[in-house]
């Protein structure tokens, strides 16, 4: 799963869970603990509604992080995943410690699926795409290996105006814009974009990702790629 399709699960979920906690605090709290006494019935919706108040601003964070680098969501993804596990290991220890008389089960079950979800999106991120799928020999007009050994991969890229690479992926990596254009990106799952790329220009792009580019310039586009094996 992409990371930001898994960050807009995550932000949509915890929005839900959130807006419940902190609308029906009250009926949150009868249907994980039971009927309460009298007494305790206001101050635990005041606790359970700040609770609430803490969901939605982890939903906001997920939300807002869609778009970020790679590398970035990857480690966001990791925090939530570590987050909701810290969450339901402190409420099963409740029960444990016979502060709770039950575990409530339900949310304790979405927040394991959010859970799954965060921890599988970053560790397909950070897997490298299969060597069939490597841009020098699905394309090698376009692109071709410079130096290579156990470790770093440095490769030369140049897109003639109105060249088309195929379908590849790359390791972790970094690129310096020799010579700059414009490009369309086309991902795997149909979605394009333009990129305007300067020369000089360094950036980290669509790492893990299987993608292929376009030279919708007028000018050749030249740039060095160097992946992290």
């Amino acid at each position: 799963m992409e990371s930001s399709l898994a960050l807009t699960i995550i932000a949509a979920t915890l929005t839900l869970l959130g807006l419940f906690k902190f609308l029906s605090p009250k009926k949150f709290n009868e249907s994980a603990m039971g009927e309460l006494h009298e007494e305790a019935i206001n101050p635990a919706a005041a606790i359970r509604a700040a609770l609430g108040g803490l969901v939605l601003s982890m939903a906001l964070i997920a939300f807002m992080s869609r778009n970020l680098e790679q590398d970035a969501m990857s480690v966001i993804l990791c925090a939530i995943g570590i987050g909701l596990v810290s969450t339901i290991t402190i409420v099963v220890l409740n029960k444990v410690r016979g502060f709770s008389p039950e575990i409530p089960v339900p949310p304790l079950a979405i927040l394991g699926v959010l859970s799954i979800i965060a921890f599988t999106a970053t560790s397909e991120e950070k897997m490298s795409v299969s060597a069939e799928l490597s841009p020098e020999l699905v394309s090698p007009d376009v692109y071709s290996v410079l130096f290579e050994d156990e470790n770093v991969k440095v490769i030369e890229v140049e897109h003639e105006p109105g060249e088309s690479d195929d379908f590849h992926g790359h390791h972790p990596m970094t690129w310096y814009a020799i010579q700059g254009g414009t490009l369309e990106m086309t991902t795997e799952d149909g979605s394009v974009s333009v990129v305007e790329i300067k020369t000089g220009q360094v950036g980290r792009p669509l790492q893990s990702q299987v993608h292929k580019a376009k030279n919708i310039g007028e000018t050749k586009f030249k740039a060095i790629l160097i992946e992290n094996k």
